[in-house]
């Protein structure tokens, strides 16, 4: 009996080494949305994803298109799954988001202006809805 508990024991052992080390070997998801004035100024907002169900964001908002491409560059971030529901109209940037967060743009913007709106949650709720449905030009971050 002893035996057989040994042997099940380290079975289950060699399986989870393989699940865990397998694990390793998941790359990151980069999204990248390209926002353009009408004077042609580019802003960038970008995620990197990561985990095995990409369960894991950051997201930068920034006029470099290759920033964010690693974990590593994370400067001047916003962490954590949809941080801001965004409206970009007539060259106006918009941020709909909880009101104890905190968005961020770092890069200073020419011809785009920022316009921020701390929501509470059930008002967030509602942008995030009609943002998953594309209305009223609310879009969710990439």
């Amino acid at each position: 009996m002893e035996q057989r508990n040994n042997k099940t024991l380290f079975s289950l052992i060699t399986i989870l080494m393989l699940l865990f080390g397998s694990c390793d070997g998941v790359d990151d998801t980069l999204h990248t949305k390209e926002l353009v004035s009408s004077t042609g100024e580019k802003v960038y907002i970008n995620t990197l994803n990561w985990g095995v169900t990409d369960d894991n964001q950051y997201t930068v908002i920034a006029k470099d298109k290759n920033r964010l491409k690693t974990r590593s560059d994370t400067l001047n971030t916003m962490k954590g799954l949809s941080p801001f529901v965004y409206r970009f109209h007539r060259d106006t940037l918009s941020f709909f988001y909880l009101k104890w967060k905190e968005v961020k743009v770092s890069d200073s913007l020419q011809s785009i202006k920022l316009a921020y709106y701390p929501l509470d949650n059930k008002e967030y709720m509602r942008l995030l809805n009609k943002a998953g449905k594309k209305e009223d030009g609310y879009s969710l971050v990439p």
